[in-house]
């Protein structure tokens, strides 16, 4: 263990003990971690905020102006409509259920971190569409983990799937097709969806004691008619949507420059303004998943995560079986996910479960999905995944992640080992 192995390691556990502690902000705590790793070596000092202008949080700004433009035209409005209506509005459970299947599945053809923007002003939309009756901080984070899972369903629906791909590629070795964890993915889907109806929601009715930042008492009498709104602009709204996604399915670009294009459409077209527009971007998001990356990288980059991965796949030995492997991996990466980047866990992650494939004499794709799969799901706090950072609009607490998540991933890992041992050994 080197000693920047061991400061790293000491900030990590006073970072998440002030989270846990929830005295001060998280913008905040995250802000103080990154200045203890530029103080102690661990990260360069342009680092603490290289990624304001990083590819994730310029998509996620541009995302957000789409979503707003959607927003503005009555498009979210017409959204919330045909989703809830009928038994979805009468019972908050089905509504979890539907609006996580919903999540899980679709995130497979969309950046699932643009989805959960998206779905923000639908649930929004929900509880004046139920009249009062559907509550957003009930349904969000459900929305935001599930999208997080069912990121594994195709090779575009998030970025750790990239990662693994292209650790696959350098390794020179059999790479995934377009669907190849969808299988594994779709069983996950499905049991988050169940879990987030039942415990899940239990445990978030107790744990989500404060007031819906989402939501206003007068928005079910003052809901807003957009009736005035002009028909061409929701066709420009719409159109720069769709051309966006099937621009991220094709390739066409980067996503950030796509969805700048998007913006400058419907700027000079007159579908919304421009200050209103940059005013809606959740710059509070932004500036925590700045300091989420800072750590993400100095934990890859210090060599901790490695350590910590190797350091527990070799209590294993050299005569484990496949069975034995698949559950070490899926605790392994788990856990490791809950702490750093989860592209940046499936990037360290992936040499080692192709080495463990290569010993066993599998596919090194037997091993390698399985633990993309499960490195997605980090859940248990907003750092791991981007999607579940942009949840934080719905006014989560650190320890409502914590105790919400957690049980899911304990529950996911049996699950996990069964459908790897069906679909892939």
């Amino acid at each position: 263990m080197t000693p920047q192995i061991v400061t790293t390691l000491i900030i990590l556990v006073c970072m998440f003990a002030l989270m846990l502690w929830n005295k001060i902000p998280l913008a905040a705590t995250m802000t103080l971690t990154g200045i203890a790793l530029w103080l102690t070596g661990i990260v360069e000092p342009n680092k603490l905020y290289s990624s304001f202008g990083g590819s994730t949080i310029i998509f996620l700004i541009g995302m957000s102006i789409e979503v707003y433009a959607l927003q503005e035209t009555g498009l979210v409005d017409l959204a919330a409509d045909r989703i809830f209506r009928g038994k979805v509005i009468e019972s908050e459970r089905i509504a979890v259920f539907v609006t996580c299947l919903f999540s899980g599945i679709v995130t497979g053809f969309i950046s699932n971190t643009a989805l959960v923007m998206l779905m923000i002003p639908v649930l929004a939309g929900a509880f004046v569409k139920s009249k009062g009756n559907l509550h957003p901080k009930y349904l969000l984070m459900g929305v935001a983990i599930e999208a997080t899972v069912g990121g594994s369903l195709s090779l575009i629906g998030g970025a750790p799937n990239l990662a693994t791909q292209g650790a696959l590629q350098d390794a020179g070795v059999e790479t995934m097709g377009f669907f190849s964890a969808a299988p594994l993915s779709i069983v996950l889907v499905v049991i988050t969806a169940i879990y987030f109806a039942t415990i899940g929601y239990n445990i978030l009715k107790k744990s989500c004691d404060f007031d819906d930042p989402l939501i206003s008492d007068d928005k079910i009498t003052k809901a807003r008619n957009y009736d005035d709104v002009p028909v061409w602009k929701k066709y420009v709204a719409i159109g720069v949507l769709v051309g966006s996604i099937l621009c991220f399915i094709f390739g066409h670009w980067d996503n950030q420059n796509i969805t700048f294009i998007g913006c400058v459409i419907l700027w000079i077209t007159g579908t919304i303004p421009v200050v209103p527009s940059l005013k809606q971007v959740d710059w509070n998001t932004m500036w925590v998943l700045n300091f989420c990356l800072v750590v993400a990288g100095a934990v890859n980059s210090s060599g901790t995560g490695k350590w910590v991965a190797n350091g527990i796949l070799n209590i294993l030995g050299d005569n484990a079986n496949y069975t034995t492997i698949i559950l070490c991996v899926a605790i392994i990466g788990g856990v490791l996910t809950q702490f750093m980047s989860n592209t940046a866990t499936n990037a360290m992650f992936t040499p080692i479960c192709i080495a463990l494939a290569q010993g066993i004499g599998v596919s090194p794709l037997a091993i390698a999905i399985p633990a993309m799969v499960m490195v997605n799901n980090a859940v248990t706090t907003p750092i791991g995944s981007p999607c579940v950072t942009v949840s934080l609009a719905g006014g989560y607490r650190p320890k409502d992640y914590l105790l919400c998540g957690l049980p899911l991933v304990i529950i996911l890992i049996p699950f996990t080992v069964i459908a790897a041992l069906l679909f892939y050994a």
